[in-house]
């Protein structure tokens, strides 16, 4: 599975502008709802990853074969996300925290949203938004 590189935006200044980006960069396959991965991993001030992110859960659903397209697909999220750039700013930010990163295919639910620990749900319809970040 080839990853495109994420669209050119402006550089990410925040972590709501990080959750948007790595939301933008992740699809989930079909018939792996119910499905989770969870990584964490560090980036330099440059918003390059230091090392290879770990995984530290997964809830893989549906048969095997789907189970591995979904595991592939958030990597191949984190292929196209990063590097990611980032503001100086930010960037100093990044370079001290490491991220707990989750890519969940269900609708999304109030998830512990701080600083460094993003959930990712998998797009919904149009016209259902996901509720606020806590």
């Amino acid at each position: 599975m080839g990853a495109e590189p994420l669209r050119e935006t402006g550089p990410v200044n925040n972590w709501a502008e990080m959750r948007a980006a790595l939301a933008a960069c992740w699809h989930p396959p079909p018939d792996t709802e119910g499905a989770l991965i969870a990584f964490w991993f560090g980036l330099d001030k440059t918003g390059r990853l230091r090392s290879k992110p770990r995984v530290t859960a997964r809830r893989l659903a549906g048969d095997r074969e789907a189970a591995k397209q979904f595991e592939d697909a958030a990597l191949d999220a984190l292929s196209r996300c990063f590097p990611m750039r980032v503001t100086p700013s930010f960037g100093a930010i990044l370079g001290e925290s490491p991220i707990r990163l989750r890519f969940v295919n269900t609708p999304p639910t109030t998830a512990y949203q701080i600083n460094s620990n993003i959930t990712v749900f998998a797009p919904q319809e149009s016209g259902r938004a996901e509720p606020p970040a806590r």
